[in-house]
């Protein structure tokens, strides 16, 4: 469990971000500011670049209840790589806080041409993490191709799960959608 200083930075890192869609579905991605967004949320202009870096990551930033990276390493090495990113994800995914609050970012995340630019380079990111990881349970130093495969198809599911659940505005519940996609893959 995180420590309780992590835990009111987090909490706070919602709040901004839950204030910054409100101010974007208002008047516009384009026309709100960082300094908008600070003086809102009655902090400086430096911690909101400070915590998300930039205006786009402040959408995408996600800090689930659960830890998917703490999940992930309690089960990589006593499951098969793909597996184990789905059970990770299922037990993340199953215990959102705010499941129309997450549904909320990532809608707006699919709308708006800069963010989702921005949620795209994060999941390349996130790939590559996930394939450095596979690689180190095997052993390895690098991603083989194996592992590459491997975290591409993971993604790949998750991105396909997320993508049919914020189209169909939420009505099915996104761990079945992953649970769904994963079984796709044959997993």
């Amino acid at each position: 469990m995180a420590s309780l200083r992590e835990r009111n930075k987090i909490r706070a890192m919602r709040e901004l971000q839950e204030l910054a869609l409100d101010l974007f579905t208002r008047s516009g991605f384009d026309a709100v500011t960082v300094e908008d967004i600070a003086a809102a949320g009655g902090v400086s202009p430096s911690t909101i670049y400070r915590y998300f870096g930039t205006k786009e990551r402040l959408v995408v930033w996600d800090r689930s209840d659960r830890d998917i990276t703490t999940e992930l390493s309690k089960r990589l090495g006593n499951q098969e790589p793909i597996a184990a990113v789905r059970d990770s994800l299922l037990a993340a995914f199953g215990d959102i806080a705010d499941p129309k609050a997450l549904l909320r970012r990532v809608q707006f995340i699919y709308t708006t041409p800069q963010v989702h630019a921005a949620a795209i380079e994060q999941e390349l990111t996130d790939q590559a993490e996930l394939a450095a990881a596979f690689a180190a349970v095997g052993g390895r130093e690098r991603p083989n191709l194996e592992a590459s495969v491997h975290a591409g198809a993971c993604m790949a599911a998750l991105g396909a799960a997320i993508e049919h659940w914020q189209a169909e505005d939420g009505r099915r519940h996104l761990p079945d959608l992953i649970a769904e996609a994963f079984a796709a893959l044959g997993n």
